[in-house]
């Protein structure tokens, strides 16, 4: 109450009810929010959040059987990582994403399939996997908003595993949150030069790269993935200014690339080339080594090659951006 005796916003006892609900959801006790989401609805059916709430703690009490049944360790992480995503698509299908039932959930499945993971990891549960506990457990730790443990998780498997697209994805995702802007670009360049197609475009926050997206769809390009392009634009725009120096080893594995995409793109007709992501992922590859045999390695004659084939792919986007003096890069 106020001082003149009226009822305040938090004293509406349906929104403590309502409260309550997303606390039992967060705790995992989804037979109980059912049965509050339902003596809430019986009382106001239009109350903001409730039918969000029940759906949500339907969907996983649905599944309570099946997570108990798994036991505890590397499953019960994994199937709760596959229901999430199952769960992603049916909030999406019901506009619930925007929901405090969606964000109770997630608090609480990506928690408990953390400390699966952990014991997993702890317990050497399939060892052959370790490499697979460590990177789910960095995306568990990333959905948590726990940033520091999901740089120090994958970190520790960088130790071991150093070229992973989805890896260098999250570490970069991470340092983004903790500030520190040169280590994101630099991690999340190599993990869009290593395969885009692993990386889940939802998670991205980092504002340089949200940023860098809404420059690929406003640029009139008819992109068919828009991951596949932020390596190119990436480049272009001199976002992706941090970069690594690379080694000899890294060097002849893009030539080899390039080679065999090449010889992709040779066998192929306009169809095929439409329904594949071949021309920028060769244009990614090529503007890495247009970097090395510029800043790093300097090649005169190999740069024009380079910069004639890029040419002849997309002479809009790069004719432009030839004729700017060459940026300073950091390394």
């Amino acid at each position: 109450m106020d001082n003149n005796g009226q009822l305040t916003f938090s004293d509406d006892p349906l929104l403590q009810e309502s409260a309550e609900i997303y606390q039992l959801i967060s705790e995992g006790n989804f037979q109980e929010a059912i049965k509050k989401s339902d003596q809430l609805m019986s009382i106001n059916p239009e109350f903001p959040g409730v039918v969000e709430a029940y759906r949500t703690a339907k969907f996983w009490a649905n599944r309570e059987k099946e997570i108990k049944k798994t036991g505890e360790g590397k499953k019960t992480a994994d199937f709760l990582m596959m229901e999430w995503n199952a769960y992603e698509d049916y909030a999406s299908y019901k506009d619930m994403k925007a929901s405090s039932a969606y964000k109770s959930a997630m608090r609480y499945i990506f928690f408990k399939a953390s400390e699966q993971y952990k014991l997993a990891f702890q317990r050497n549960d399939e060892t052959d996997n370790q490499f697979d506990l460590l990177i789910n457990l960095g995306e568990c730790f990333l959905r948590l908003k726990e940033y520091k443990y999901a740089v120090e998780t994958l970190e520790y498997a960088m130790t071991s595993y150093k070229s992973n697209a989805k890896l260098l994805f999250i570490l970069g995702e991470s340092y983004y949150h903790l500030d520190d802007i040169p280590k994101c670009l630099l991690y999340m360049r190599e993990a869009f030069q290593i395969d885009p197609s692993q990386i889940d475009i939802t998670l991205i926050e980092a504002k340089p790269i949200t940023d860098l997206i809404e420059v690929i769809r406003n640029s009139g390009k008819n992109v068919r993935d828009v991951r596949e392009w932020i390596p190119v634009f990436g480049f272009l725009t001199d976002i992706f200014y941090v970069r690594r120096n690379l080694n000899k080893h890294q060097i002849e594995s893009l030539k080899r690339e390039v080679f065999n995409l090449e010889n992709s793109l040779s066998r192929m007709n306009s169809d095929d080339i439409e329904a594949t992501n071949i021309i920028p992922r060769i244009i990614n590859k090529y503007l890495w080594l247009l970097d090395y045999y510029e800043h790093q390695n300097i090649n005169i004659e190999n740069t024009e090659q380079i910069k004639n084939r890029l040419l002849s792919f997309d002479k809009d986007l790069f004719q432009e951006y030839f004729k700017k003096p060459s940026s300073h890069r950091k390394y």
